[in-house]
């Protein structure tokens, strides 16, 4: 059993790597953002990204709204890539930073703090979770399940690569129910901000 389980994590080591050499294409076109790219922050895979849109202030609990985890940087399109779990069309899907930005009229990246190695565990965690569908059901999260919402991914990513849990509220709560909102992960104690912009 620890054998299978060994090569299988060889394989996902590769699997990453190669897509990393020659990435899949990430949805979007590039350039057009109104944000200055936070890349002079130096911007690590594992870092996560963040974004305030004021319709969907109506229906998600916090002040920011969506949220994703940066995968690795795409050498010949000159951007970030970011893993994300999006409503349209509903699955885990690739995205480039720069579109990711100009969705939001405030952005925000933060670091986990943890090591390298758990931040790269919790990338290639989401990366195995391309094309899975959206999870509409907000009001509670899973690591390990057949769907995801944005914050479910990013905060399971860091369960399955062994914390932390960047959940600031993880038990039920009035507000968040047994869910894990965006605004959560921006608050917990384990995270920390090394970029914001607000148009």
């Amino acid at each position: 059993m620890r054998s299978k389980l060994a090569t299988a994590g060889v394989i996902v080591g590769l699997l990453v790597l190669v897509t990393m050499m020659h990435p899949v294409a990430a949805s979007g076109s590039l350039g057009g953002s109104n944000y200055h790219h936070p890349y002079p922050h130096g911007l690590i895979p594992g870092d996560i990204v963040m974004g305030h849109n004021p319709v969907s202030d109506l229906v998600i609990p916090g002040y920011w709204t969506h949220t994703g985890i940066i995968a690795y940087y795409d050498y010949n399109a000159n951007d970030w890539v970011v893993v994300e779990a999006w409503d349209n069309p509903s699955e885990v899907r690739l995205v480039y930073l720069s579109d990711f930005l100009k969705r939001y009229d405030t952005v925000a990246v933060l670091r986990v703090k943890t090591t390298n190695y758990v931040r790269q565990a919790a990338v290639e965690f989401a990366l195995q979770q391309l094309g899975k569908p959206y999870d509409w059901k907000w009001w509670t999260k899973h690591v390990y399940g057949d769907s995801y919402y944005c914050s479910e991914l990013v905060w399971a990513a860091y369960m399955a690569a062994g914390g932390p849990d960047i959940d600031a509220n993880p038990g039920w709560s009035w507000k968040y129910l047994d869910g894990v909102a965006p605004q959560e992960i921006y608050d917990d104690s384990n995270t920390y901000v090394i970029y914001y912009n607000s148009v």
